[in-house]
């Protein structure tokens, strides 16, 4: 034990040296606010990055993080990264999270704090745990059994009435008042059953930004910014569609402001949002960037946006790898999807990155989208093949997985046995002239049946963590909540 508590601590003292923007500032309140994956995913979020910094920008008030260890493993009592803070005894504890198997890294890190994971099972001196980011986009509900307020939306409207309650309440139960009281987007689950509209945050507000950048993060040495927010166009399957039942408005930050925004001394910017080849001015954007002679990156790029003149910014500004998103397999898919994007916007793309000197592109796409066939498959391998006769082509395939709070939410998702061999058959007929990288169709059926279980997500969390973790506990856990299910319906009848 002795021995990994020094690798641990060995991992955050490298952590910290390779870091750049760290924010050390003591004040009267605490707050720490945890990641439920390691520390290279965690700050390479913009939400998470930019809570922390707004978080210490309020008076009176210290922000400090923590994340999940590299091996999963929290030996407690868990401590902030910063500080060594005990996180347990911080005046509040904040979560982000992005995914339904992250919901498991919360139930851990509560867990190594010395702290129940269900809210109904902690006291009045334990500090109330609020939980955030996008995965509230799809449900509330997923994370409310482990949260005493839910933050559902667009942080920017939280920080304020938050960092105000925290500060002037010492009492969780007058905090969470205080919460409830002033902040529009606060969900306290305890007492109230049904949490707030959507509010999206205005355009003054934005953008969101990083504070710091590390050669560790998964977007290594790039200072995050946001360049667009929401999604103008309409895809079937994405929450941001204005199809769903909260359309986000696209709010593109004016290039000024992003500009103003990046730190002297960082040495990339990586431009981030759902639709950034669609801001109105991208490519005097990625000029100036480039101009000041930092690395570029862009989070998303539209292969109908990509133009000559974008392609050869991006080679100036370090590209090496162009990636596309075709999410469907032929024209006809995507049209039924509102993708708007055709062979021929992926082949045209090709050609002008090869011109502007990119050594290769990345083409995720989904599969087993509703109405697809193996013909399908066998059409996007041959699309594949004719571009790799211009550039190196690797191909990310996930399956489809309907998630709620889209306009397919109650699509059927494929059988594995479909998924796998549709992946098996792209495989082979793209073999020696694509690579081909998919994702795990056991682990999709998991992220699909977590998606649609409400508050019982939270539980099967923690029943999985019981268990393990891996796939046989997530799986395991999936099919007594289903049993429980089955046989409440059927007292009921």
């Amino acid at each position: 034990m002795a021995r990994k508590r020094r690798y641990a601590r060995g991992i955050e003292q490298r952590i910290l040296s390779e870091e750049v923007g760290t924010i050390r500032k003591e004040a009267a309140s605490v707050v720490a606010i945890g990641y439920p994956a390691p520390y290279g995913v965690g700050v390479s979020s913009l939400g998470f990055q930019t809570v922390y910094r707004l978080l210490n920008q309020i008076p009176g008030l210290s922000c400090t993080r923590f994340f999940l260890p590299p091996d999963s493993e929290v030996r407690p009592p868990l401590r902030s990264l910063e500080t060594g803070y005990p996180v347990a005894q911080a005046r509040a504890i904040a979560f982000s999270i992005s995914c339904e198997t992250e919901l498991m890294g919360i139930v851990t890190l509560l867990k190594g704090a010395h702290l129940s994971p269900l809210a109904v099972d902690r006291g009045p001196q334990d500090p109330p745990v609020f939980i955030g980011g996008p995965l509230t986009y799809l449900d509330p509900k997923l994370v409310s059994p482990l949260a005493d307020c839910v933050i559902v939306g667009e942080a920017e409207t939280a920080i304020a009435p938050l960092g105000a309650a925290i500060v002037g309440n010492r009492s969780k139960q007058d905090l969470l008042a205080a919460v409830a009281a002033h902040c529009p987007v606060a969900w306290i689950p305890a007492e109230t059953p049904s949490p707030p509209a959507f509010c999206p945050a205005t355009a003054q507000a934005l953008p969101a930004l990083a504070a710091t950048w590390s050669p560790l993060a998964e977007l290594k040495g790039l200072f995050l910014v946001e360049a667009t927010r929401g999604c103008k166009r309409g895809c079937a399957f994405c929450v941001m569609s204005g199809r769903s039942h909260h359309a986000m408005p696209f709010r593109p930050v004016p290039i000024d402001r992003i500009l103003a925004a990046i730190p002297d001394q960082a040495p990339g910017v990586g431009l981030v949002g759902a639709a950034v080849t669609d801001h109105p001015e991208i490519e005097p954007l990625v000029a100036a960037i480039v101009a000041s002679g930092r690395r570029v990156s862009l989070s998303s790029i539209r292969a109908d946006c990509l133009t000559p003149s974008l392609a050869e910014l991006l080679v100036r500004g370090g590209l090496r790898t162009l990636t596309l998103a075709a999410d469907g397999c032929t024209d006809a898919l995507r049209r039924a999807m509102h993708k708007g994007l055709t062979d021929g916007d992926l082949v045209r793309a090709t050609e002008i990155a090869r011109a502007a000197g990119v050594k290769g592109i990345k083409v995720y796409t989904m599969v087993g989208l509703p109405g697809e066939s193996d013909d399908d498959i066998q059409r996007f391998a041959d699309l594949t093949v004719n571009m790799s006769r211009h550039l190196r082509i690797a191909i990310a395939a996930q399956a489809f997985v309907p998630k709620p709070g889209t306009p397919l939410a109650n699509a059927d998702m494929a059988t594995e046995n479909v998924l796998r061999r549709r992946l098996n058959l792209l495989k082979r007929q793209v073999r020696g002239r694509a690579r081909l990288i998919s994702t795990s169709p056991r682990w999709s059926w998991i992220d699909w049946q977590l998606a649609h279980a409400g508050k019982q997500a939270a539980r099967i969390a923690m029943e999985a963590q019981h268990h393990g973790g891996g796939y046989a506990a997530w799986r395991r856990a999936i099919s007594a909540s289903l049993q429980r299910k089955t046989a409440i319906s059927g007292t009921k009848m």
